[in-house]
């Protein structure tokens, strides 16, 4: 990288980190409120900054990155739920970090251990649940909420930490998919359709 590039890079970041220290001193100055009326953690924060928000988000998130690029995960996940309070209504970072734990460290290459894995999906799953509260887009997260189910669906019994059959996984994805579609999510009333094709059917007993 040439010295002008290196000293545009570094400028950027000197500027986005006092975007972020102004967005965090604002928080820190927003009124708490508790209870069942509380609105998404960060939403008043977000009326504070206006734009700034998804600036100062943004720039986490790109920390974030880098700091899984590093394999300092710890560091990645405390950054970004600093994003997620500065901007909540952004469904991308929802499904970023989400995306982060499902497939990667839910993932059969990192973790061999299914109960583990298993931990790790459940919370990919839980992180959109949050996000389908706070987010602007809810019908986005739920569709990627069925195609992560639908991926579940997809696998071998033996390579499927959770759910126990592929039956409910795609019975979860459809389900999804069909909450997706209220929200005027587009082709998820389709997705919906496919995923109850796929699923395996029930066997009666005797």
């Amino acid at each position: 990288m040439s010295r002008p590039a290196s000293l545009a890079r570094q400028w950027t970041i000197w500027i986005g980190g006092w975007v972020v220290v102004a967005a965090l001193f604002a928080w820190s100055l927003a009124p708490a409120r508790s209870g069942p009326d509380r609105p998404p953690s960060g939403s008043t924060l977000e009326r504070l900054l206006g734009p700034i928000a998804s600036l100062a988000s943004s720039v986490q998130w790109v920390r974030v990155d880098l700091a899984l690029r590093r394999g300092d995960d710890a560091r990645a996940y405390a950054l970004a739920e600093t994003a997620l309070r500065i901007d909540p209504s952004d469904p991308e970072g929802w499904i970023f970090l989400a995306h982060h734990l499902f497939y990667e460290r839910g993932s059969l290459l990192r973790e061999p251990d299914s109960a583990e894995r298993a931990l790790w999906i459940h919370a990919g799953l839980a992180t959109l649940e949050r996000g389908e509260r706070a987010s602007r887009d809810p019908g986005s997260i739920l569709f990627e909420r069925g195609v992560d189910l639908a991926f579940l669906g997809s696998l071998a019994d033996e390579d499927r930490a959770w759910p126990a059959s592929r039956e409910e996984a795609w019975r979860l994805a459809a389900d999804a998919f069909d909450r997706a579609a209220a929200h005027g999510q587009p082709r998820a009333a389709e997705a919906a359709r496919l995923a109850r094709e796929r699923a395996p059917k029930r066997q009666s007993g005797r």
